[in-house]
């Protein structure tokens, strides 16, 4: 780590996906950017551990955790540590591994969640070059649950004709309906519903205008349109509706799914953007907490102060524009606000999930309907194709919106999660593990334009990423006053026209 500059026209806080997207996008701008946080590690909140880690993180102790903090600070500065000297809290169990480079085999992310193959941030990879140093691998299927059973989501005429999730009589109007969603082209009306206005009616018209009942509307718009409530029945029908062509021609793109994840997991999306952002001048530095946010006489910011992350100085920069995940403001009502809470078990399985023909990775949506909720459960599945787990294991997530969080049992939410997952009562298998955690779930107060700090909101329990390419497009505009356009580099267009 070398010295910081003295001033940067953006210092932004913490290295999560959100931050990191920004951090690339503000330097292949030709701006001056400064990205520092606390963690050891890449990714922050979307971070990929190893099974050591995962260790540490959810079975250690915090007096474990200080312990090994110190003695990890000690080998930093020189000072005789005892080499041989045990974990200072448990090990996984040997099936998992004995040492750090059988540990090193597990990629298990934080936040489990797939890219649609024609999806913003996907279309962001491409364009910024990302890609080049990742390779992005098809999930193999995307399910949605009916009377307990899971049934592939269909996304063209004849597979709504075949597929028995929707009864026979809606068949006709499904079909329609995914025919209408195929052929549409904004500039042709040739293509266009008749009595449907996509900006003047609102998609439970648009549903009831195409003959489809509640069960269909319903997994259209959480499998397809993937909306995490019901509240965007009654908005304007063109965000859903383009919603759903996106899923459709992201599922064209591959067949089996509309989704894809990286290789070796979801740490590598921050971390490769990061290094994105280091090649267009900026710089990172981990183990290194912000301490205070300084503003000038007027209320805009003009500073930040952080602890060096060598020398543990406190270093004090010059910026007018900070951004940063809401864990930075935690406590602090007039920036944040807690908009709820979360449930999201991550569990290493020895199998594959029932009733998706034994996929190596799947997408399963269990809508609200089916369990007396009100919001969905979500669940993810990858496997070693991936190399995020060594062969014969599984990594799994379930998760949901917590609606009881005074209950005093929240894992009895994702219960029919751990049905699906074949977990359901507190069972394990041989070789299992799951780790359960409660997360809070914070959004921005305001808007940022007023004092120039900008913060991102909480990952929500959906598994996929369109939400957090939507907040990276939100924190944009509102810094720099303009929509987002990323160009192409021309490097990577120049190897596209070859």
């Amino acid at each position: 780590m070398g010295d910081f500059n003295e001033e940067y026209d953006v210092v932004i806080v913490g290295t999560g996906l959100t931050e990191c997207i920004l951090s690339s996008v503000f330097g292949a701008e030709g701006k001056k950017v400064l990205n520092i946080d606390q963690n050891s590690y890449y990714g922050s909140e979307s971070a990929s551990l190893n099974v050591m880690e995962m260790w540490k993180k959810f079975r250690w102790s915090d007096e474990q955790r200080r312990v090994e903090a110190e003695r990890t600070k000690a080998e930093e500065e020189g000072k005789p540590v005892d080499a041989s000297a045990a974990p200072t809290g448990p090990e996984p169990p040997a099936a998992f591994g004995k040492k750090p480079s059988e540990w090193n085999q597990w990629h298990i992310s934080l936040v489990p969640k797939f890219l649609m193959a024609d999806g913003e941030l996907t279309n962001v990879l491409h364009k910024t070059g990302v890609t080049r140093y990742i390779d992005l691998l098809q999930v193999g299927g995307s399910y949605v649950v009916k009377g307990g059973v899971p049934y592939r989501v269909p996304s063209t005429r004849m597979e709504a004709m075949t597929s028995s999730l929707v009864s026979s009589f809606q068949k006709f109007y499904m079909q329609n309906f995914l025919q209408f969603i195929a052929n549409y082209k904004e500039d042709d009306k040739s293509t266009h519903k008749k009595g449907l206005n996509l900006d003047q009616n609102s998609m439970r018209e648009a549903y009831k205008i195409f003959g489809l009942d509640a069960w269909t509307s319903e997994f259209i718009g959480h499998a397809m349109a993937l909306y995490v409530d019901d509240s965007y029945l009654d908005r304007p029908a063109r965000e859903p509706i383009e919603r759903i062509i996106l899923y459709v021609r992201s599922m064209a793109r591959f067949g089996k799914s509309p989704y894809i994840f990286p290789l070796h997991g979801l740490g590598e999306l921050p971390e490769r953007f990061s290094f994105l952002s280091a090649v267009y001048g900026g710089t990172y530095a981990l183990n290194t907490p912000l301490q205070e946010i300084l503003f000038d006489d007027s209320g805009v910011v003009s500073g930040v102060k952080f602890p060096h992350p060598n020398t543990k100085d406190v270093v004090t920069v010059k910026t007018k524009k900070v951004i940063a995940d809401p864990s930075y403001f935690l406590g602090q009502d007039k920036r944040i606000r807690q908009v709820g809470k979360l449930i999201r078990a991550i569990c290493i399985l020895t199998h594959p999930i029932e009733g998706t023909e034994n996929a190596d990775s799947a997408q399963i949506i269990i809508p609200a309907s089916q369990t007396g909720r009100k919001n969905d459960i979500y669940i993810s599945l990858v496997s070693s194709a991936f190399n995020v787990c060594p062969k014969g294991f599984y990594l799994a997530s379930v998760s949901t919106v917590l609606e009881n969080p005074d209950s005093g049992n929240p894992h009895a939410e994702l219960e029919p999660g751990f049905d699906r997952l074949g977990l359901g009562s507190g069972r394990l298998g041989k070789d299992e593990e799951k780790f359960i955690q409660v997360v809070d779930l914070f959004e921005p107060v305001e808007d940022g334009t007023k004092d120039h700090v900008y913060i991102s909101k909480s990952y929500d329990a959906s598994t996929h990423f369109e939400t957090c390419t939507d907040d990276v497009k939100d924190i944009y505009k509102r810094v720099e006053g303009k929509d987002l356009v990323i160009e192409q580099r021309k490097d990577e267009q120049r190897a596209d026209e070859s």
